[in-house]
């Protein structure tokens, strides 16, 4: 059994160490109704069972956060910032695998692989998110973003997942412009790749819908795609 020894950390020290350990708990069991498994007690436990330093009220209280539910808070604002996408590596894997045999050459080779890869990119999507406890979590936190009874933190929580949601759009509208510039797709105007990459992410919601957009055009093989 491991030496008790009393927290002798920075604020900053400690903050970390304590929003770690809150972040540890929500991760192995998800976010509990009311954060009722985020409590000073049960983190603190979960510091000293880690590192054996044990931490009173009285060293964080007024001195790292004013009160319980200002840590909680600052919990979920840590995961809706968070920019961790392992479901993303699991979509872009197997649209990897289709581009590794593509045959690029001609309009119509190219129309198929687009079909496959909305299919399979789909549905790697699909399943990886169903997987992912990230996603989950991220879910989660918008409930209680919009149920909180507390203005300040609702605010705090939805600016982090507004940032969170920009950062995700931006890859996804890099990355959805370079597998356009491949397969030699362009936008018709008015169109804008931003606006496509927030139509698809919305769906991620609803993966049992049928979307439709009828804003992309194939290119001739020899056509270049205007910036």
């Amino acid at each position: 059994m491991g030496t008790r020894r009393k927290s002798n950390q920075t604020r900053d020290e400690l903050r970390d160490l304590v929003l770690a350990a809150g972040r540890e708990i929500v991760l192995e069991e998800g976010l509990v109704t009311g954060s009722s498994n985020l409590t000073f007690k049960r983190v603190f436990a979960q510091v000293e069972a880690k590192t054996g330093i044990r931490i009173t009220n009285a060293s964080v209280i007024r001195r790292v956060w004013d009160h319980q539910a200002d840590f909680q808070a600052d919990v979920l604002v840590e995961i809706a910032n968070d920019e961790t996408r392992p479901e993303v590596d699991d979509t872009l894997g197997a649209l990897g695998r289709l581009f590794a045999d593509a045959d690029l050459s001609t309009l119509e080779s190219r129309a198929r692989l687009v079909q496959q890869v909305c299919r399979a990119g789909g549905e790697a999507s699909n399943t990886a998110i169903a997987q992912s406890t990230n996603f989950a979590l991220w879910i989660s936190v918008v409930a209680m973003a919009t149920s909180t009874a507390h203005p300040e933190e609702r605010q705090r929580i939805q600016r982090a997942l507004q940032g969170g949601y920009g950062t995700t759009n931006t890859f996804w509208r890099d990355t959805y412009s370079g597998l356009a510039a491949m397969l030699g797709l362009r936008l018709r105007a008015p169109w804008t790749i931003t606006q496509f990459a927030i139509c698809v992410t919305a769906l991620t919601d609803k993966p049992s819908s049928s979307p439709r957009f009828d804003g992309v055009q194939l290119l001739p093989p020899s056509s270049r795609i205007p910036p």
